[in-house]
């Protein structure tokens, strides 16, 4: 028997019942012959070729980033490669070898630093270098304020990591893109180390950062000014496309297919997935899409403008005389700090991204039902309990009904007909069934039906349901963010 990853990814059959199926983790395995594994590897390599909806050439106007099919003059050296050591088109970068014959790469420039001019534009090709440059350490976190109210980070942070195993030739290649509400997380922590993956599902794993809070989600009617397409915002949406041109021009010194990549990302990276799906310059850059507890999530242009008021006003710059100035000129501690909305259950400021008629052409959902949207072979799931740590800790079915009451204003007497207290252990327990079947479960049934209905290619549905042994499991159950070790086998 050969490991695979915990979750197991279900075929779209039937998937009109109102009850999903459980899987629990302990029977994620499969047979060494692949019998059982056919769906886990089409859900991971997509399509072989154009015909089949492997990755083809998006319209060359629809690239903000210059992509270099090889190494531009002037970038690395003309030393040999040996193990750890590869031949970028910006340059040669050395890694470090690691246990399991794997190599890893970390802290590597797929865009210019967004400093200056560059802040609110879209990403630019990173700098060469001329002699050979060593790739050990994690590279910076994006500015983010933490749950303590400490500001970290810098704007230097547009890098990602790679790992793979040692003589790896078209290997599938998976990119992750983290969560954390669009406004927090990074590639750089030891819960996305892609080493266990790399090693022992043998692809080549890459885990990226993009621009985070106001500095990647920030609309202004002076940015649009400057935008050759009339559009501002999404910018962090432009970093992650940037990263995945990065993934097709150098994934293949790595040792990776830049024919078979799967993009996958959770919560926050789940719906910036999603975004990947139907943005046109996204285009040619993966073969399958997987979303982990994620949905469609934006806004339009104009109530993206009305929202980030709530960041000029913040930072002392409304009312100036040249606004975009003087957000220039604040710091990046600054904008991190702007009060934004914690969780997605909350109210307050999200930072989402916006239709823009450029990098989102339509309303997703809109796009979904008419079937335009990219060809990938797609999978989407979630927790069983995906809200447990997010919902007040209501003691009383009275109590409950106030919760809803709150969250859903007139539709909470049907959801309270549909979901009374009495069915479940607590009232908590209710609460937390509500909130994460209309936040996240039926969200993705509806979802997985939308693709699977204008797809010639395979949709895949699952649902994580493993609860940790103890007190702390029977708490908070499969809760957000759980499935995230077993993937990753950290």
């Amino acid at each position: 028997m050969r490991r695979v990853p915990a979750f197991l990814l279900l075929p779209l059959l039937g998937c009109g019942s109102t009850a999903p199926v459980a899987v629990p983790a302990a029977d994620a395995s499969v047979a060494s012959d692949g019998s059982a594994a056919s769906d886990a590897q089409v859900a991971l390599d997509g399509g072989a070729d154009d015909a089949t909806g492997g990755p083809d050439a998006g319209p060359d106007d629809a690239t903000p980033m210059s992509s270099d099919a090889s190494t531009p003059e002037g970038c690395g050296v003309a030393a040999p490669i040996r193990a750890g050591v590869v031949r970028t088109t910006r340059g040669v970068a050395v890694g470090t070898s690691l246990a399991g014959g794997t190599h890893a790469w970390l802290g590597l420039p797929y865009a210019a630093p967004p400093v200056g001019r560059l802040r609110w534009a879209p990403p630019e090709p990173a700098a060469c270098w001329a002699e050979e440059r060593s790739f050990t350490t994690l590279g910076q976190v994006c500015p983010q304020e933490a749950a303590d109210g400490t500001v970290s980070g810098s704007e230097d942070c547009l890098t990602l990591n790679v790992w793979a195993q040692s003589g790896a030739t078209s290997a599938p290649v998976m990119v992750f893109i983290h969560g954390g509400g669009n406004k927090q997380g990074t590639a750089h922590t030891a819960l996305y180390d892609g080493q266990v993956l790399a090693s022992e599902q043998g692809v080549v794993v890459v885990v990226i950062n993009y621009r985070l809070g106001a500095l990647g989600f920030f609309s202004h009617d002076a940015l649009d000014r400057e935008s050759a397409h009339g559009v501002s915002g999404n910018y962090g949406i432009l970093d992650q496309q940037a990263a995945l041109r990065w993934v097709q021009d150098n994934i293949a010194a790595f040792g990776g297919d830049p024919a078979r990549v799967l993009v996958f990302g959770e919560s926050a990276g789940a719906q910036d997935s999603m975004i990947h799906l139907v943005s046109p310059l996204s285009r040619g850059l993966a073969s399958s899409i997987l979303v982990q507890s994620g949905g469609v999530y934006s806004t339009t242009l104009a109530d993206g403008k009305s929202e980030m008021r709530a960041v000029v006003e913040t930072v002392g710059c409304a009312g100036q005389a040249d606004e975009l100035s003087c957000l220039r000129a604040v710091t990046p501690e600054a904008l991190a700090a702007v009060p934004a909305a914690d969780g997605p259950l909350a109210r307050g400021l999200h930072y989402k991204p916006v239709i823009d008629g450029y990098v989102i052409p339509d309303n997703p959902l809109t796009m979904l039902t008419e079937g335009r949207f990219n060809p990938v072979s797609f999978t989407i799931g979630t927790n069983a309990d995906e809200t447990s740590r997010m919902v007040p800790a209501v003691s009383s079915e009275a109590e409950y009904q106030q919760a809803v009451m709150a969250q859903y204003g007139p539709l909470a007497p049907r959801i309270l007909q549909h979901y009374p207290a009495s069915n479940y252990p607590t009232p908590r327990d209710a609460l937390v069934r509500v909130t994460t079947d209309i936040t996240w479960t039926c969200n993705a049934r509806r979802i997985a039906r939308l693709v699977d209905a204008g797809s010639a290619l395979p949709v895949y549905r699952y649902f994580f349901s493993w609860v940790r042994p103890g007190a702390v499991g029977a708490r908070i159950g499969a809760t957000h963010g759980i499935e995230l070790p077993f993937v990753f086998g950290t």
